[in-house]
C-alpha cells in the first residue's frame, strides 16, 4: 500500500483522499461516484466479479465505454502490483522521493534481480 500512495499522488490524489484510501467508505473527502469507483476496484480485486447491483449502479453513471476503460484501469493496476509483488521491484526516482515525502513507515522488500 505505501507504493499506491506515491502512485496516487501522481495521478492526481490529494494528500487527504490518499490518507482515507485504507478507509475510504469513510472518507468525507470521496463523492458517490469515488465511491463507487472503489467499490468496483475493490470487487473487481477482491472477489474478481462484478454482481449485478453493481454493475447496475455502473451503467446508470458510466457509458458501456467508460466502464471497459475502468475495467482495463483497474485489470492492468491488479497485473502491475502482481508483477511488482513478485519481482519486489524498485520504483523511479520521482516515485521514491513522494513516497519519502509521505514519511510512512514501513520496511520495503528487496528488489529481485
Amino acid at each position: 500500500m505505501p507504493t499506491h500512495l506515491a502512485l496516487g499522488s501522481s495521478a492526481g490524489l490529494s494528500d487527504e483522499e490518499l490518507s482515507w484510501l485504507a478507509d475510504w467508505r469513510n472518507a468525507p473527502c470521496f463523492d458517490e461516484t469515488d465511491r463507487l469507483v472503489l467499490t468496483y476496484a475493490d470487487s473487481l480485486t477482491e472477489q474478481v466479479s462484478v454482481p449485478d447491483a453493481l454493475w447496475d449502479a455502473l451503467a446508470a453513471r458510466f457509458s458501456q465505454k467508460e466502464i471497459f476503460e475502468l475495467c482495463m484501469s483497474v485489470g492492468t493496476a491488479n497485473l502491475v502490483n502482481r508483477v511488482h509483488a513478485t519481482f519486489h521491484t524498485d520504483v523511479d526516482a520521482p516515485t521514491a522521493a513522494r513516497f519519502d515525502a509521505l514519511r510512512v513507515d514501513v520496511d520495503l522488500p528487496e528488489a529481485r534481480h
